[in-house]
C-alpha cells in the first residue's frame, strides 16, 4: 500500500556536510566592471522632498529602548558573528550578497545529494550610496534619501548629527530590505531544480526577457523597477537600469553568472564578454538571479496608486505593505512542465499568498499572506522563557509573535534572519541537510531534524553577513505606518473621503469596540471583560481605535462634545491644543509612562493565540508545525511555544489518495507542542488588503476593463474590500441562507503524481482534473497512511458578527474603512 501513497510540496532532500568550508577573510574584492550596455553610466538623480500619502514613523531602536521594550530575545550572535563585527561593518554594503567559488571558478547548477561541500565563499560587492546631501546614483537611492529625510525632522531641528545618524541607519537597513540577497540564489538553482523533471533546464524565468516589462504587472503581479526601461538586442534582451544588479523586477537581482567550461575546463561562455545567445536566459548562462525579501513585500502604495501599474514610478510603491497582487509561487518554476509537482502545487495559491513552509517541508497545503508590516513599535510584546541557540542557557526575554500562529518567538533578531534562511540563505550548508530524504519511510532520514544556528553562523559565511545586519534592517521596519484612506487619492484624482459614510462611523466604532476589539486592539481587555460584550463596550469608551488625526470621526458630535466625555478623554498638551488623552501619555506594557504621539496608536490587534476550532479557518496554517521540538525551526521558537496547551484534537483521516479507503476516519490525534492556534492580527489598513484571511480565500480580486489586470486602484480595492468584508460576515454553515460558496482549490488539469515530494520515482499515480489539490498536497510521503492535515475548504470560519444586523454590519464596514 506504501507504493500507492503520495505526498504534495517541494523537494526536501538530505544533504551531509562533509567538509567545512574556508570562511579565512580576505580583502574585499573591487567591484567587476559591467557592460555599459547592460548597466547605463548613472544618472544624477535629484532627492525629491514631495510628501507622503502613506504614513511613516520617526520611531528609532533608541526610542523603543527607553520604552524598555528592547532587546527583544536573548540571542547576543554566534562567535564568528561577534568576532568579525568590526569587519563586516567596513564591508556592510560589498556583503549584501555573496557567491560560491567551486574549485574549478565554473558554474555549478547540480549538486551531489550527500556530495561534498568544497566551495568558499566570496561576497558581491555593490556600492555605497552617496549622503543624501548629494544627487543619487539611482532613481531607488533618491527615494531612499527622500524616504529617510521625511523621518526624525523634530530630531533634526534640536540634533541635526543624531538625526543623520538615525536616518543613516534606517537607510541601511532599507537598502538591506531591497538588495540584501546573500547568496540565496542558490537555493533556486541546486534545490529547486531537484524538483522538476528536466533539473535545471526547467528552473528559469522567461518573464524577465525585456519584451515582457510592458505586460509583467498584468500577467504575473510583478512590480516593475521604475529606474529601468524596456532593453534590447543590445543588453541581451534584458531590462536596461542603472544598477548594474537590477533585473528590471523589483525583488530579483542579477548577478553574473560563473563562467561554463566543458568536461577539458575550457571556457565555452562568459558571462561578461559572451555575445548573445538565444537560449542564455533558458539556461541561466549569463546571470543568476537572487532573492531580497522585496520579492514579497513590495506593492503599490494603496494612497497613491500609479497609472499604469506596469510603469509606476517611486512615489506609488510602498515597501512594506505585502504585495496582494503577485502570482508569486509560480515565480520559480514558469520553466517548468505545467503538469509537473512543483506547478501543480504551486499555482493552487491565490494571488498574493505563498506557503513558506514549501521547501522545509510540513506536508500541508497552507499557503499564506505577504505580511502587512506597519507600525510594528506598537506591537504587544510578550515574555517568554527561550533557550539561547549558541549557549543553551534558558532564560526569558521579551519577544513579539510573528508568522501567522506566533511561531517566531524568540526576538526580532532571529525572527528576521530566520525568514533569509527560508528563501534559500545557506540551504545547501545548513538547511537542506536537515531535511528528510525523499523516498524514506523508517529512521532518521523520515524525519526534519533541527537547524543548528551556531552551526550555520561555523559553516555558511553568509550567515555572518546577513547577521550582523539584522539590527539595522529593524531600525527601517519600525519606521513603516499604516495607509489611511482618508489620505488616498486614486489614479483620476479621487479622494479617499469619498469612499467612506463617515456618519455611519460613530456606530460602527461601538459595533467593534463590543464585538471585535476583544482580539483586535492592543489596549488588551480583562479577560473577564472580554466574554461580556457590555462590558468591552464600556471598557472602550473614549478609546480612540484609529489615527489621531481623524478621532472626531469615531464618535458623533454629542458624545465628543459632552462635558463629561472631554473632562474623562481628552487633555490640553503642553501647546494647549485638546488632544486624547492616549495620545498625549502613553503607558507602556511595564507601567512607565512616555509621550503619546505614535506610542498611543492602537495596532488593532492583541497577537494573542487562538485555537484553530474556535476562530474555525481552515486548520492546515495553525497546524503547521516546523516550530515544535525535534523540527527544522526549533531554535527559533521559546520554550513557551513550545509547551503551548493542547488546543484538542482531530481525527486521522486514511490518506486521501488511497482508492477505495481515502477519507476514512480511524481514531484522532491530539495537536500538541506548540501549532493548533492563529495570532490575531491587526486590522491597520484592512481596507486595502482583502481579500481576508491567512489565505487570501474570503473575497475575490476584480479587475479593470481589459479583464486581465488586477483592479490596483483605490476604487478596486475598495470594491474588493466590500465584497470581503460581506462574506466575512456571512454564515459558513451551508444548511442556512444565505451562506457562503465554500471554495476548494482543484487541479485544473489532469496529471500524474510521484509518491515522492520531490516528483521523482518510478511509480505515478493518475490524478483526475478537478481533483482537491489538498488531497496531494496534505500528505506526509514519510509517514503515508494518514493525512497530515485534512481540511479541504479554505474560506470557512471566523463566524465572529455574523449575527450582526445589516445596519450594524454595514456601520462596521464604514469605520474599518477609517483605520
Amino acid at each position: 500500500m506504501r507504493k500507492l501513497l503520495v505526498l504534495a510540496g517541494l523537494a526536501c532532500m538530505l544533504l551531509s556536510l562533509s567538509a567545512v568550508p574556508d570562511t579565512a577573510k580576505s580583502p574585499v574584492p573591487a567591484p567587476a566592471p559591467v557592460s555599459t550596455a547592460i548597466a547605463p553610466a548613472p544618472a544624477s538623480y535629484p532627492v525629491s522632498d514631495a510628501p507622503y500619502r502613506a504614513t511613516l514613523r520617526s520611531v528609532s531602536l533608541d526610542d523603543l529602548q527607553a520604552r524598555d521594550l528592547l532587546t527583544l530575545g536573548i540571542y547576543k550572535g554566534t562567535p564568528q558573528v561577534n568576532q568579525e563585527r568590526p569587519w563586516l561593518e567596513q564591508n556592510f554594503y560589498a556583503t549584501l550578497a555573496s557567491k560560491k567559488v567551486w574549485p574549478d571558478g565554473a558554474a555549478h547548477f547540480y549538486h551531489d545529494w550527500h556530495g561534498a561541500i568544497d566551495w568558499k565563499f566570496a561576497p558581491i560587492p555593490q556600492d555605497a550610496p552617496p549622503p543624501c546631501d548629494q544627487p543619487q546614483p539611482t532613481g531607488y537611492d533618491a527615494e531612499s534619501c527622500r524616504y529617510v529625510n521625511s523621518l526624525f525632522k523634530e530630531v533634526a531641528a534640536k540634533d541635526p548629527e543624531q538625526a543623520r545618524l538615525l536616518r543613516e541607519r534606517a537607510r541601511r537597513g532599507r537598502d538591506v530590505w531591497f538588495k540584501g540577497t546573500f547568496g540565496n540564489q542558490d537555493e533556486i538553482y541546486l534545490h529547486f531544480s531537484r524538483t522538476t523533471p528536466n533539473g535545471i533546464s526547467d528552473i528559469w524565468y522567461p518573464w524577465l526577457d525585456t519584451r515582457e516589462r510592458a505586460q509583467r504587472f498584468t500577467k504575473y503581479g510583478l512590480i516593475n523597477d521604475p529606474d529601468c526601461t524596456e532593453g534590447d538586442a543590445s543588453t541581451y534582451w534584458w531590462d536596461k537600469c542603472p544598477d548594474p544588479h537590477s533585473s528590471g523586477v523589483l525583488g530579483y537581482r542579477k548577478y553574473y553568472a560563473d563562467p561554463s567550461k566543458d568536461a577539458s575546463g575550457k571556457v565555452v561562455f562568459d558571462p561578461q564578454t559572451a555575445p548573445y545567445a538565444p537560449d542564455e536566459l533558458r539556461k541561466n548562462e549569463r546571470f543568476v538571479i537572487g532573492h531580497p525579501c522585496v520579492q514579497c513585500h513590495v506593492g503599490f502604495d494603496p494612497t497613491n496608486p500609479p497609472a499604469n501599474p506596469n510603469a509606476p514610478k517611486w512615489e506609488n510603491l510602498s515597501a512594506t505593505i505585502g504585495n496582494q497582487h503577485i502570482s508569486q509561487p509560480t515565480m520559480f518554476f514558469q520553466g517548468a512542465p505545467p503538469d509537473s509537482l512543483a506547478r501543480m502545487a504551486l499555482e493552487a495559491g491565490r494571488p498574493g499568498t505563498i506557503d513558506t513552509s514549501l521547501v522545509a517541508n510540513d506536508f500541508q497545503n497552507n499557503p499564506g499572506t505577504q505580511n502587512n508590516i506597519m507600525d510594528f513599535q506598537n506591537r504587544r510584546v510578550f515574555k517568554n522563557m527561550m533557550k539561547d541557540p549558541v549557549t543553551g542557557e534558558l532564560k526569558q526575554g521579551f519577544t513579539q509573535h510573528v508568522l501567522k500562529g506566533g511561531e517566531d518567538s524568540v526576538g526580532d533578531h532571529l525572527a528576521l534572519i530566520r525568514v533569509y534562511v527560508n528563501i534559500g540563505m545557506c540551504t545547501e550548508e545548513c538547511w537542506s541537510p536537515n531535511f528528510p530524504t525523499p523516498g524514506s519511510y523508517f529512521g532518521e532520514q523520515s524525519h526534519q531534524h533541527p537547524f543548528h544556528i551556531a552551526q550555520c553562523a561555523r559553516d555558511c559565511e553568509p550567515w555572518n553577513y546577513a547577521d550582523a545586519k539584522m539590527d539595522d534592517l529593524a531600525a527601517f521596519l519600525v519606521t513603516g505606518g499604516p495607509t489611511y484612506l482618508m489620505n488616498a487619492a486614486d489614479v483620476d484624482g479621487t479622494p479617499g473621503a469619498k469612499f467612506i459614510d463617515l456618519a455611519k462611523v460613530p456606530q460602527g466604532r461601538k459595533v467593534f469596540a463590543r464585538e471585535c476589539a476583544g482580539c483586535h486592539s492592543s489596549l488588551v481587555a480583562p479577560e473577564n471583560v472580554r466574554q461580556d460584550k457590555a462590558a468591552l463596550a464600556k471598557f472602550y469608551e473614549g478609546h480612540v481605535f484609529g489615527k489621531e488625526d481623524f478621532w472626531q470621526y469615531e464618535f458623533s458630535d454629542e458624545e465628543r462634545n459632552a462635558p463629561e466625555f472631554v473632562a474623562k478623554y481628552l487633555v490640553r498638551d503642553a501647546s494647549g491644543r485638546l488632544r486624547p488623552q492616549q495620545f498625549v501619555e502613553s503607558p507602556d506594557l511595564h507601567g512607565a509612562t512616555h509621550g503619546g504621539g505614535v506610542f498611543g496608536q492602537d495596532w488593532l490587534g492583541n497577537d494573542e493565540p487562538t485555537a484553530f476550532n474556535i476562530v474555525g479557518t481552515n486548520m492546515c496554517r495553525a497546524l503547521h508545525d516546523n516550530h515544535s521540538e525535534g523540527h527544522i525551526f526549533e531554535e527559533f521558537s521559546s520554550e513557551d511555544y513550545k509547551q503551548r496547551p493542547s488546543p484538542g484534537a482531530v481525527p486521522n483521516v486514511v490518506n486521501r489518495m488511497v482508492p477505495g479507503l481515502g477519507g476514512v476516519k480511524v481514531g484522532e490525534r491530539k495537536i500538541e507542542g506548540g501549532p493548533g492556534y492563529m495570532r490575531n492580527i491587526s486590522l491597520l489598513s484592512v481596507w486595502a488588503t482583502a481579500p481576508f484571511l491567512h489565505n487570501n480565500a474570503i473575497g475575490e480580486l476584480t479587475y479593470l476593463p481589459d479583464g486581465k489586470t488586477i483592479d490596483y486602484t483605490v476604487q478596486g480595492r475598495i470594491k474588493q474590500f466590500e465584497m470581503a468584508f460581506d462574506e466575512l460576515l456571512t454564515s459558513d454553515d451551508q444548511n442556512v441562507s444565505p451562506h457562503r460558496t465554500q471554495k476548494i482549490s482543484r487541479t485544473d488539469r489532469a496529471f500524474s503524481l510521484a509518491t515522492r515530494e520531490d516528483g521523482q520515482g518510478w511509480l505515478k499515480l493518475p490524478v483526475p482534473k478537478g481533483t482537491p489539490v489538498a488531497y496531494f498536497a496534505s500528505s506526509d510521503p514519510h509517514n503515508p497512511l494518514f493525512m497530515k492535515c485534512d481540511d479541504l475548504v479554505e474560506n470557512k470560519g471566523h463566524q465572529f458578527g455574523v449575527s450582526l444586523s445589516a445596519e450594524d454590519k454595514r456601520a462596521l464596514r464604514e469605520f474599518l474603512k477609517l483605520m
